[in-house]
């Protein structure tokens, strides 16, 4: 049976978890996020689910997430297969900084290191195809 419908997956695996986010209890939360400090046990879990199939992983610009997508490119022969699915956090916060401050200062107010960096940072991932 296949776990893709028109193009998306039917099953994601979502980084939620790993960084301390439970909408349900913040006990469960502040647990998850000890669980987690440490990229390894993100990817012991990211392997699991690997294994049983799941082969998308929806996620957000978390600093961390970097640091598996290395892991994840440097071992092509085990995650062969594997996508992200990047999710941008809190879209409405950012819609009402636009509404607040305008495009260009909302934009250096939310790019580290400052909005010429971000976009040379943006166009050279975008020229090496580098998530």
């Amino acid at each position: 049976m296949s776990t893709e419908v028109s193009g998306m997956d039917r099953i994601m695996f979502g980084d939620n978890q790993f960084f301390g986010v439970n909408h349900m209890s913040e006990e469960k939360a502040r647990a998850q996020a000890m669980r987690f400090r440490d990229t390894e046990s993100i990817i012991d879990v990211l392997d699991v689910a690997y294994d049983v199939g799941i082969r998308t992983f929806m996620c957000t610009t978390h600093d961390r997430i970097a640091e598996v997508a290395k892991h994840t490119a440097a071992h092509p022969e085990r995650y062969e297969g594997f996508k992200y699915h990047p999710g941008m956090p809190y879209a409405h916060k950012y819609a009402n900084m636009v509404g607040e401050l305008g495009i260009v200062e909302t934009l250096k107010t939310v790019t580290p290191g400052g909005l010429v960096e971000t976009l040379v940072r943006g166009a050279k991932s975008t020229m090496s195809r580098d998530v």
